[in-house]
């Protein structure tokens, strides 16, 4: 593995430079779950379109991010995905809990990787549970906080896990459509929740709160319960960081949320066992408490949240040797927190099963909530968190944005070949653009490669095309072996007139689109505000097979209902098109 890294020693640079790609834990134990759990991670954990499938996912994106051999985790990432999501976004599930939306950060990835529809509707039919005029998800009386679970049983019950399976997809939400509700939603929530858990004596964040104060363990004054349960803070500590890379800096409450992670990073370097650099189950009660002890997740999440915020540069680097500590020991098979199991595939111990909300720090340890490991237990717990550390430590360009815009992509038909072109406004740090080429708009093959030449404009021909309806798109790769998708544009054989544009509302602000049907000759492209005013304006060319398939990039559009329209002399065709 090339490596561009600085790092605080000699010892360090050694260590780093001597390791490749696949010794990395990260990649070890990506590939140890597609090894185990076929087809999907649910062969695991039976939970379906739930959080424990995802929590897996999630850390394999970081994978998929970093490495070069990287079809087979999208691939184990759609294919978990695509059981519950049809063709047209359609989700084949029950969501009824927070828990049941974690899934929707992998629908969120999936679309920035594949351009795919129907990955923005499933994603957007989550997000409208929990925000806007249709959504109807209850609610606390006290502050409007989401209940943890909507089945009868989670009234009035907010655990701070939950945090991290709904807000941190919100605020991405938010981020990639323009949607300043979903971004509120989520920082509000968050903060809140914060100010009414947070500990400031010990700088550290109880496990849950019931504000009808009607549950065994609620406090009769505050309807909080009473002790910090490590994976439980880990979850809102990493939900913190991940919120906070969606927010944008202009967001009234942003420092808000970075003061709650500074007082946060104090307590997890407070309360960090000196011996071991690891934490304990009951956080604040070290050996105090018999039968307490370290473990693996929340250790893992802390660890993912220290570096994420010391190389965000949210707080001060003096915590990084706080998530060094923490990792030395959690890689080192020798303290056996990771070991090798007997298909020769990485093992994670000692990590806390799924559990709610106790009554005494006591109950935390009791003998049915003693660690368990896996393989050997169907939690996947320790799994997800190991990902997600590994994800900072191994790989720390992984906050790095490849500087790929694709400012054009089209398609056009020439006899019986497809001419595609494209432009890059900067890709001096490309290596390689890769030419894909689908049937069924999901499944893409590569059908050719050409060498970035750093002039920012390509094309190339695709002499084998044949079939009804052909999907495109390319994927650059950097230097550093990243990858970035280009929008994914389609050809069709079929001499129906349509003119069509997608993604419909509109997605980082460009439009995929495509026209049949039309004489050949040449076309222009207008996008009209409300009140008819042309926002955009561009020229294309349909060529003998009398259709056209392309991308259009448009100005930052107030949000509102436009007119997309495509005209020549005596020709006109239009549709509106929905900015969020």
């Amino acid at each position: 593995m090339k490596c561009y890294l600085l790092v605080l020693s000699f010892l360090c640079t050694i260590m780093v430079k001597s390791q490749t790609v696949n010794d990395t834990w990260s990649v070890r134990f990506s590939n140890a779950m597609i090894h185990r759990y076929s087809p999907t991670i649910n062969a695991l954990t039976s939970k379906g379109w739930e959080y424990s499938n995802t929590i897996i996912t999630h850390g394999m994106e970081k994978v998929y991010n970093n490495v070069t051999d990287s079809v087979k985790y999208l691939n184990y990432i759609k294919s978990y995905v695509d059981a519950y999501v049809n063709a047209s976004g359609v989700i084949s599930a029950t969501v009824n809990s927070l828990d049941r939306t974690h899934p929707g950060i992998s629908c969120l990835f999936l679309y920035e990787k594949t351009g795919l529809a129907k990955y923005q509707t499933a994603a957007t039919t989550l997000r409208n549970i929990y925000v806007g005029a249709s959504a109807t998800y209850p609610k606390t009386a006290t502050g409007n906080i989401f209940w943890h679970k909507n089945n009868g049983s989670y009234n009035d019950i907010i655990l701070i896990d939950g945090i991290y399976m709904l807000h941190p997809f919100l605020a991405k939400y938010g981020k990639m459509f323009s949607d300043n509700a979903a971004i509120d939603t989520a920082v509000n929530q968050t903060l809140f929740i914060y100010n009414q858990l947070y500990d400031n004596t010990k700088k550290l964040i109880k496990h849950a709160w019931n504000p009808t104060k009607t549950q065994a363990w609620a406090n009769a004054t505050t309807g909080n319960s009473s002790e910090v349960w490590s994976r439980g803070m880990g979850w809102y500590c990493m939900a913190l960081v991940d919120i906070l890379k969606s927010v944008p800096a202009s967001h009234p409450k942003r420092g808000q949320l970075l003061t709650a992670l500074t007082n946060l990073a104090t307590g997890i370097q407070n309360y960090q066992d000196p011996a071991t650099g690891l934490w304990y189950q009951v956080v604040d009660r070290g050996t105090g408490l018999a039968g307490n002890y370290l473990e693996t997740s929340g250790s893992a999440m802390f660890v993912y949240t220290i570096k994420t915020a010391v190389d965000s540069g949210w707080i001060s680097n003096s915590f990084l040797p706080v998530a060094q500590n923490g990792w030395n020991y959690l890689k080192n098979t020798a303290n056996l927190k990771i070991d090798v199991y007997s298909d020769g595939y990485p093992r994670i111990n000692d990590f806390a099963p799924a559990m709610s909300v106790q009554t005494s720090a006591a109950n935390y340890v009791q003998v049915s909530l003693q660690p368990v490991d896996c393989p050997g237990t169907a939690h996947p717990h320790g799994y997800g968190a190991i990902l997600m550390a590994a994800s900072v430590m191994e790989f720390p360009f992984s906050l790095v944005t490849l500087p790929v815009r694709f400012t054009s992509f089209s398609a056009r038909k020439s006899g019986t070949d497809v001419f595609l072109s494209w432009e890059n406004n900067d890709d001096t740090e490309v290596r390689t653009y890769e030419v894909q080429r689908s049937l069924n708009g999901t499944d893409f093959t590569d059908i050719a490669a050409i060498a970035s030449d750093r002039s920012g404009k390509y094309n190339v021909t695709d002499y084998t095309a044949s079939g009804n309806k052909l999907y495109y798109r390319i994927k650059a790769v950097s230097l550093n072996e990243r990858t970035t998708l280009s929008p994914v544009v389609f050809i069709s054989t079929s001499q129906m007139s349509s003119f069509q544009a997608l993604p419909n509302p509109v997605l980082n602000q460009q439009l995929s689109i495509s026209a049949t049907g039309l004489p050949k000759g040449e076309y222009v492209v207008k996008m009209f505000n409300p009140a008819g005013i042309i926002q955009v304006s561009k020229k294309n060319v349909v060529g003998n097979e009398n259709q056209f398939a392309g991308t259009m990039e448009l100005p930052d559009l107030p949000k509102g209902v436009y007119i997309l329209m495509m005209e020549s002399p005596g020709i006109r065709k239009s549709q509106t098109v929905l900015v969020q």
